[in-house]
């Protein structure tokens, strides 16, 4: 009676595999032939919110592609539409600047912090909120032997670096990735599940740090701010639209508004830290 069950059971198996093969085949031809849009041009640093009065809440974006604006007619288009919807909800003025890098990882990220011309001076001009945009292009490295381990002590590094050079009280946050899984280019079956499940390792590890008191991640449901709609996506199927970021932008800064900053001490840290509690002060 068991004979059947073992037959079962072994055309599972290699049907699982069989898929898996195919999956890794479908990346790898896409790899191959996939062309990156070029880089928008336009500013990556900006202030709104003139009509309004107090202090400027500074804003600091540090990310790959997403956060370059690649897919989008100009430059940094979620950080100036986050800017834009913060400062309307707050009714304050709204600075905003940008470190980023198209098509990198963490470590690449933490080189861009480290050039005392580029990311150093930005961030040294101090910020209140930090949103680092990452994890797509390291996810990219597993088949080089990156794994979802060495993301987590890459992004901790990178948060240090942003705690020892920024504001003290500054927030960082890092969101979960914003609708990798729906990109067009991703739905491709049976590889749309292989994408899911690698990427869901590498976004585990922001919820780790979280643990740790190191920064905040948002609710991995919120990936499906953009949908597969054609609108939200530019032409190559993988970065958002103009649309697409508009949305994005509108969306952080909905959460942004509802963060509170709490101090807290940890045990295993020398120096006071930060870490973030939501209010649910707006809907």
């Amino acid at each position: 009676m068991a004979q059947p069950w073992r037959k079962a059971l072994r055309s599972l198996s290699y049907g699982a595999a069989g898929v898996g093969v195919l999956g890794l085949g479908q990346a790898a031809h896409l790899r191959y032939k996939y062309q990156c849009p070029g880089e928008p041009s336009g500013a990556v640093h900006g202030q709104v919110g003139s009509n309004y009065q107090g202090k400027p809440l500074k804003l600091l974006f540090v990310g790959d592609s997403i956060a370059v604006g690649v897919g989008a007619k100009a430059a940094a288009p979620l950080q100036a539409a986050c800017a834009q919807r913060l400062s309307n909800l707050q009714r304050r003025p709204v600075e905003w600047r940008t470190v980023a890098q198209n098509g990198a990882d963490v470590r690449e990220l933490q080189a861009l912090l480290d050039q005392p011309e580029g990311g150093a001076k930005v961030i040294d001009l101090g910020f209140d909120i930090a949103v680092v945009l990452c994890g797509v292009n390291d996810g990219k490295k597993f088949w080089q032997g990156r794994w979802p381990s060495h993301f987590r002590e890459d992004l901790a590094e990178l948060v240090r670096t942003l705690r020892t050079k920024g504001d003290p009280e500054s927030v960082i946050t890092v969101p979960n990735l914003l609708g990798h899984v729906e990109a067009p280019l991703f739905q491709l079956w049976p590889m749309c599940h292989l994408v899911d499940a690698l990427f869901e390792q590498f976004e585990a590890q922001k919820v780790a740090l979280a643990d740790d008191g190191h920064v905040r991640p948002w609710s991995s449901s919120g990936r499906k701010v953009l949908t597969t709609d054609q609108n939200l996506w530019s032409v190559d199927g993988i970065h958002p639209s103009c649309e697409g970021y508009q949305k994005i932008g509108e969306w952080l800064a909905t959460h942004l508004a509802q963060m509170h900053v709490v101090r807290v001490e940890y045990r295993h840290w020398r120096t006071p830290r930060w870490s973030l509690v939501h209010h649910h002060l707006m809907r």
